[in-house]
């Protein structure tokens, strides 16, 4: 079996992905999004306290940049979201970003969320949001 690196997850070919959520019982399909990177800010605490908007931007994107998947599963698993995850972490971005920046430069639209809140205060996120403005 191929081996599959993880910053590079996609739909398999003639399989299109959904994108679309449900929320409040309703399968609402989302607009397309621009290419570029999209700071998305998830839920402190309860996941009902996420935004249509946040969740629109999640299914929309080509790939989520997670801090840590197995956190971030839950709430797109409570929204039905299929869009991959991506690990970007301290211990991954060194490696992660370039591949990153080129998936960004290739015009795909990528979602950078954390564990909860906004990401980019502490975390890894802040440097990618960097280069990627820098790179424009």
């Amino acid at each position: 079996m191929a081996t599959r690196r993880l910053d590079e997850t996609k739909t398999p070919p003639g399989r299109p992905r959904s994108r679309s959520f449900t929320a409040l019982g309703a399968r609402v399909e989302a607009a397309p999004i621009a290419p570029g990177l999209h700071v998305v800010a998830t839920p402190i605490g309860n996941l009902a306290d996420v935004t249509l908007r946040a969740l629109a931007t999640l299914a929309a994107a080509d790939a989520i940049l997670a801090e840590d998947t197995r956190v971030s599963r839950h709430l797109l698993d409570r929204y039905q979201i299929s869009t991959p995850l991506v690990p970007y972490h301290d211990h991954n971005a060194a490696q992660a970003r370039p591949r990153l920046l080129a998936r960004l430069a290739a015009g795909e639209a990528l979602a950078l969320i954390s564990d909860a809140g906004t990401p980019l205060i502490s975390d890894p996120g802040c440097k990618l949001a960097a280069e990627a403005a820098a790179a424009g």
